[in-house]
C-alpha cells in the first residue's frame, strides 16, 4: 500500500462517485424520452461513459488488492480500446467474478448468467459501438471519413429492436395497434432495468463479491444499485442530471 499516493486514493474515490452519478443520470435520461424528446445521443453518451468508468474503477480496486498498487497506463485498456465495454466486461468477469463468489453465492451466478445473456450483450454491444465511434458519426461524415458504425439514432433503434423482439406481448400489441404509446414506455422501462441489473451486478462485487478491502470501503457510493431487489427493478426514479 506504500506505493499508493493520497492523490490516487482521492481520485479513485471521485471517479467511483462520477461513474455512479453518470449511470443514474443516464437512466434518468432514458426515463425522460418521449414523443417530444428523442435526443437519444445523450443517454447513450452518459451510460457509455458511466459504465466504462465503473468497470475501470472496479479493475483498479482489484489490481490494488492483488498487486498492492493501482495499475499503470499500460495495464488497463486506454484510447479506443478503453471505450470498448465488451473488452472491459470480459476483464471484469475474468478478474473480479471470483470462483468462490460465482460458485457459492446464488445471486452471483444469476449476475454471471445475466451478463452472458443475449438481451444484455446486444445492449452492451450497442453502447460499445457508440462509445468507440458512433458518437462522432456525423462529424466523421462531415470530415469525409467513412463511418464504421451506425449513427446514434440507429444504435438506439437497435437496442429498442432487440428488446422489442424479446417481448412477445409487445410484438402482439404492435400487431393489434401499430403506434401505441405504451410500447415506447415499455421499451424505455426495459432499458432502465437492463442498466440497473448491469450496475447491480458490478456493485455487488464491492459488497458480497469481496474483490478487495479498499473496494469495500467505497461501497457506499454504489448503494443505489447493490441494494436493489428484483421487485424494485424499473420502479425507481432517476434524476437526468445525476443529482442525489
Amino acid at each position: 500500500m506504500a506505493r499508493v499516493s493520497i492523490q490516487q486514493k482521492l481520485s479513485v474515490d471521485q471517479e467511483l462517485i462520477t461513474s455512479a452519478r453518470l449511470i443514474k443520470a443516464g437512466l434518468g435520461q432514458v426515463q425522460s424520452l418521449h414523443g417530444g424528446n428523442d435526443f437519444y445521443h445523450l443517454p447513450l453518451l452518459t451510460l457509455a461513459s458511466g459504465f466504462e468508468r465503473l468497470m475501470k474503477v472496479t479493475l483498479c480496486f482489484r489490481f490494488l488488492e492483488t498487486e498492492g498498487r493501482f495499475p499503470g497506463i499500460k495495464e488497463i485498456p486506454v484510447g479506443r480500446n478503453g471505450h470498448d465495454l465488451m473488452v472491459l466486461l470480459d476483464l471484469v468477469k475474468n478478474k473480479c467474478f471470483l470462483p468462490e463468489y460465482v460458485g457459492h453465492i446464488p445471486v452471483a451466478k444469476e449476475d454471471w448468467d445475466y451478463l452472458e445473456s443475449d438481451r444484455f450483450l446486444s445492449f452492451l454491444e450497442a453502447l460499445t459501438r457508440f462509445g468507440k465511434s458512433a458518437r462522432y458519426y456525423h462529424m466523421d461524415v462531415v470530415l469525409g471519413k467513412d463511418p464504421d458504425s451506425l449513427p446514434p439514432e440507429r444504435e438506439w433503434e437497435a437496442i429498442e429492436t432487440s428488446i422489442f423482439l424479446s417481448r412477445d406481448d409487445l410484438v402482439q400489441e404492435m400487431g393489434e395497434n401499430p403506434a401505441p404509446q405504451n410500447i415506447y414506455r415499455e421499451l424505455n422501462s426495459e432499458m432502465v432495468v437492463i442498466g440497473e441489473r448491469f450496475a447491480r451486478s458490478l456493485a455487488r462485487l464491492y459488497t458480497i463479491g469481496r474483490i478487495g478491502s479498499e473496494a469495500q470501503a467505497h461501497m457506499a457510493h454504489l448503494s443505489p444499485f447493490w441494494g436493489l431487489k428484483d421487485s424494485e427493478l424499473g420502479n425507481s426514479y432517476y434524476d437526468p442530471f445525476g443529482r442525489v
